[in-house]
């Protein structure tokens, strides 16, 4: 059975180190964005390769802190954000992305460019170009 998602915003990595980054370019933009979709209703998705990715980026570029920070508010909004599980199907549909000769494209991406064509979902809250460049509503 094919899972449809369309009214829900995928969240990226960038986003959820910004979040939690005072010192992040993108900061008061993420505080601002996550206000807006928490009063927005809609649920919020991100992958288990993302929490992966977002826990590993923040504790190497931040801090063990920060990255426990992330960890408590993936815990405090599990009502609104659901941490989906990526599959043999989204990893084999990622590499149709990862051929492509985008720069600094990462396989992370791919396969989260996977799993929202899986899902159906077209918006993600990111800082990466690449979304934007895939086909995907950022930010909105």
């Amino acid at each position: 059975m094919k899972l449809s998602m369309p009214d829900s915003v995928f969240i990226d990595t960038g986003f959820f180190k910004a979040l939690v980054d005072g010192n992040d370019n993108f900061h008061s933009y993420a505080v601002k964005l996550w206000q807006k979709l928490r009063e927005s209703g809609k649920v919020l998705i991100t992958s288990n390769f993302i929490v992966d990715e977002a826990l590993t980026v923040i504790r190497v570029k931040c801090s063990l802190e920060k990255a426990l920070k992330f960890r408590d508010l993936l815990a405090e909004h599990s009502h609104i954000i659901k941490i989906m599980r990526v599959t043999a199907t989204d990893e084999a549909g990622a590499w149709k992305w990862f051929v492509k000769n985008w720069s600094r494209l990462s396989f992370t991406d791919c396969v989260s460019f996977a799993l929202m064509e899986r899902l159906g979902i077209k918006r993600v809250a990111a800082f990466d170009e690449h979304f934007k460049r895939a086909g995907f509503k950022v930010n909105c």
